[in-house]
């Protein structure tokens, strides 16, 4: 059961017989998106920021452009690819901040580093362990996910939920969602990533504003015929 038609190729390759692959979409619950995203900004005692809870506070509510990344520290994340993206839109836009928040994963100590290693090094925060990041994701101005292969890349749809712009690497997984409600996509690659921040500077991505009631009633739907056909 594929959740996205993007990865139906490579799903066949591996069963090789079609009627036993069915696609059934990702249910979203954008609900509880919403009410996290009122929530307070807070850490846990596990959390590790670069830089102190009020400063980053100082940040999300200051008028700087701040561009956000969520997801694990692993190689599919493309975080070496958005960091040096980064660095290069920084020197034309000074007054701009990356924020990069991860749970596990074998690359936060290279990531780390990497950050710290870079010309605008205090204008990039790398967060650990935090709970909740949609308070943090709702003071953003734009997520970007800059991954080399997902399977589809939830966080999008907490991003557009919470009305907040998106970019994403026009991959398999992400990009049959993309496609389907006008989503903007780049070149996994630093050029692209680039191109698609200076983009957003000229105001050509916007909000994908899904309507999830129907986009959940859609996948409800591909879940019963799955088991309707099991019982036939």
């Amino acid at each position: 059961v594929p959740v996205t038609k993007d990865i139906y190729g490579p799903t066949l390759e591996l069963g090789r017989r079609k009627e036993n692959i069915q696609i059934v979409n990702n249910c979203h619950d954008h609900r509880s998106a919403l009410e996290k995203a009122e929530r307070e900004l807070a850490f846990e005692a596990e959390t590790f920021c670069t830089v102190s809870l009020e400063r980053l506070r100082e940040i999300l509510e200051s008028g700087a452009r701040k561009i956000i990344n969520i997801g694990r520290f692993s190689p599919e994340k493309g975080h070496r690819l958005l960091l040096e993206a980064f660095e290069r839109y920084h020197k034309k836009n000074p007054d701009s901040y990356l924020i990069i928040i991860g749970g596990y994963g074998a690359l936060f100590k290279q990531t780390l580093a990497q950050a710290e290693a870079l010309s605008c090094s205090d204008h990039v925060v790398i967060i650990r362990s935090v709970a909740n990041p949609m308070p943090i994701l709702k003071r953003c101005d734009l997520l970007v996910l800059s991954s080399l292969y997902e399977g589809l890349g939830l966080v999008i749809l907490e991003a557009d939920t919470i009305g907040i712009p998106v970019i994403s690497t026009d991959i398999p997984g992400p990009r049959c969602f993309m496609e389907r409600y006008g989503g903007f996509m780049v070149p996994p690659d630093v050029k692209g990533i680039y191109n698609g921040l200076k983009a957003f500077d000229k105001g050509e991505v916007g909000v994908m504003a899904v309507d999830y009631e129907k986009y959940n009633r859609d996948s409800v739907q591909q879940f019963e015929e799955l088991f309707a056909g099991a019982g036939e």
